[in-house]
C-alpha cells in the first residue's frame, strides 16, 4: 500500500506532463482547422475565435488558385513509388545484414546508420551537381532517387532491429520443409514483419509528402511541383491582399492523408518501434 501511495504523485505528475505536452503539439494543428473555415473579416476581428459560420468556399478557393490538383497527383506519385522502393530495399538490405555470418556485415550496417548523421544542407550542393551531371535535375525519377536515399538509414535501423528479434527457428523449419533462402523471406519472413514494415511506411510517407527542400532545391518546372511547394504558390498568389483562411485550407489539404494514415495504423507503428528493442 506504501508503494501505491508513493508511485501515484508521479503517476499523476505523468500524466499532466504528458496531457500539457499533447495540448503544446495539438493546439496548431486544430487552430489551422477550425481558422480555414472562416472569413478574413472574423480571423482578422478575432484570430482565436471559433467561426461563426463554417466556411468551405476556403477550400475551393485554395483548390482553384493555383494548380492543386497538379501537385496532389505529383505528391501523390512520388511518395508512394518512393516509399515501396524504400520498403523493398531496406527491408531485402537488413535482413540480409543481420541474418549473415560474414564480418562485413556489421561495417555495412554501421555504414548505412551512420547516414542518420549526415546534415541534409550541407550535401545538397554536392547532390544537385550530381543530378545535374545525370540529366536528373528537375525531374521526378531524380527526386525520388534522393528521397530513397534518405530514407533507407532509418529504415534499415528499424527493419534490423526487427529482424534480430525473430527467432532463427522460422528459417530453420522452412529450409526443413523445403523453401529456399528467397521463398522463407518473401512467405515468411516478410509478413511476419508486417509492424515494422508499417512503421517505415508512416515515416517515410509522413517526410516525403511534407518534404520542402528537395522539392524545392531540385523541381524547378512549376507542372512538375509537389503540394508543399504549392503552398509557397498559393502566398504568392494573394500578391498585396493575404488571404490567411484559404492559406489555412490549403495547408489542411497537405496535412490530412499524414494524420489518417498515422490515425489507421496507429498501433501497428507503436509495435513496430518496439518489438525489435528486446531481443525475443
Amino acid at each position: 500500500m506504501n508503494n501505491k501511495k508513493k508511485i501515484r504523485p508521479l503517476g499523476v505528475l505523468r500524466d499532466l506532463l504528458a496531457g500539457g505536452y499533447g495540448l503544446i503539439v495539438l493546439f496548431p494543428v486544430f487552430w489551422v482547422f477550425y481558422t480555414s473555415f472562416k472569413t478574413n473579416k472574423e480571423f482578422v476581428a478575432n484570430p482565436w475565435a471559433l467561426p461563426q459560420k463554417w466556411q468551405l468556399q476556403n477550400y475551393s478557393n485554395a483548390w482553384v488558385k493555383i494548380d492543386f490538383q497538379s501537385y496532389a497527383l505529383n505528391s501523390i506519385l512520388i511518395t508512394i513509388v518512393s516509399v515501396l522502393v524504400v520498403v523493398v530495399l531496406s527491408s531485402t538490405v537488413a535482413y540480409i545484414l543481420v541474418r549473415s555470418e560474414k564480418r562485413w556485415s556489421e561495417v555495412v550496417l554501421m555504414l548505412f546508420i551512420a547516414g542518420l548523421y549526415v546534415p541534409t544542407a550541407l550535401v545538397l550542393p554536392s547532390e544537385f551537381t550530381v543530378l545535374y551531371k545525370l540529366n536528373l535535375w528537375n525531374t521526378h525519377l531524380g527526386l525520388g532517387i534522393l528521397y530513397v536515399v534518405f530514407s533507407l538509414p532509418y529504415s534499415i535501423l528499424v527493419m534490423s532491429g526487427f529482424y534480430r528479434s525473430m527467432p532463427k527457428e522460422l528459417e530453420e523449419a522452412a529450409a526443413i520443409d523445403g523453401c529456399g533462402v528467397h521463398s522463407t523471406f518473401w512467405k515468411i519472413i516478410f509478413p511476419l514483419s508486417k509492424n515494422g514494415i508499417i512503421t517505415i511506411i508512416i515515416f517515410n510517407f509522413v517526410w516525403i509528402w511534407n518534404d520542402y527542400i528537395f522539392a524545392l532545391t531540385f523541381i524547378h518546372d512549376k507542372e512538375l511541383l509537389t503540394l508543399p511547394v504549392g503552398i509557397i504558390a498559393l502566398m504568392e498568389s494573394f500578391k498585396l491582399k493575404a488571404d490567411w483562411v484559404t492559406l489555412f485550407a490549403g495547408l489542411n489539404i497537405v496535412m490530412i492523408p499524414s494524420i489518417l494514415l498515422y490515425i489507421c495504423f496507429q498501433k501497428y507503428l507503436t509495435k513496430g518501434l518496439t518489438t525489435g528493442s528486446v531481443k525475443g
